[in-house]
């Protein structure tokens, strides 16, 4: 008797043993299968946006542009695009250069139509030449000074907007963004001897973005961020992809410059 009840106890733990293990088996199986489906997911969305920015492409007016927000490929599966606005503004120095005592040639964008700020609250100067030493006097974007000082700044200069600037579309306007001109960069005499100058844009959510904008290299970069989810799961894969545009080669030498996978979920807008 004893036997018998020691080998129904035993058979009963090896069962519960089994299916513990069948049941968590499948979990993982699953949560696998969920956490491939999210990463092509967040491709999707990274390729559809590249798709959407050389459709809309139309030079001089505008790089193109793509779409932010939430997309569903299939019953419960989607992709949501967002980002910083860092991240979506475009910095065109291919054709930047120095004349007398400016800096010209540069053009941003917004990079997306959607309903988000894309503001520019200032601009950090760093630059380096030969000879006498220069100071920043003024900035001009789209025909009005967005800074200026008498004295002006030394390298690195750190130029804080009278106004935040806002790139369009301005929200709640979803209309197509364009090229804007950066007039001028304007120092306290000549700019001969200029080696090197780098921008770094804070933007009015605080996110930054510095760029060299000479000597020129052809590029005009913007970042994508793209979180693909499935329904009734937390699990999600966020992909985050600097593309540039390259303008003076567009059609051949546009690309990808960098991706990596992001531990951030885009939630918005």
């Amino acid at each position: 008797m004893i036997a018998a009840i020691m080998l129904i106890v035993f058979v009963t733990i090896a069962v519960l043993g089994i299916s513990t293990f069948i049941v968590e088996w499948f979990s993982q199986l699953n949560a696998d299968q969920i956490n491939t489906k999210c990463i092509y997911l967040a491709q999707a969305g990274i390729h559809d946006a590249l798709y959407e920015v050389r459709s809309t492409h139309n030079t001089p007016t505008t790089n193109g542009y793509f779409a932010l927000g939430l997309s569903t490929v299939d019953t419960g599966e989607t992709y949501r695009r967002g980002g910083t606005a860092a991240d979506l503004i475009m910095v065109d120095n291919s054709a930047a250069g120095a004349n007398a005592s400016d800096l010209i040639g540069l053009k941003i964008q917004k990079a997306t139509n959607s309903a988000v700020p894309v503001t520019i609250s200032r601009m950090v100067v760093t630059w380096t030449k030969t000879g006498t030493a220069r100071r920043l006097r003024s900035i001009r974007i789209a025909g009005s000074d967005r800074w200026s000082s008498g004295s002006g700044l030394s390298s690195p200069a750190n130029a804080v907007f009278t106004t935040p600037y806002a790139l369009n579309p301005i929200p709640p306007s979803t209309t197509a963004p364009t090229t804007i001109t950066v007039d001028r960069l304007r120092f306290n005499g000549s700019m001969s001897g200029l080696t090197s100058m780098s921008i770094q844009f804070v933007m009015s959510d605080a996110s930054t973005k510095t760029v060299a904008v000479y000597p020129a290299t052809n590029s005009c970069q913007f970042t994508i961020n793209s979180t693909g989810k499935v329904s009734g799961s937390n699990i999600y894969r966020t992909i985050k992809a600097i593309y540039d545009l390259t303008p003076n080669n567009y059609s051949t030498t546009s690309r990808i410059v960098d991706v990596e996978e992001s531990n951030i979920e885009i939630t918005s807008p």
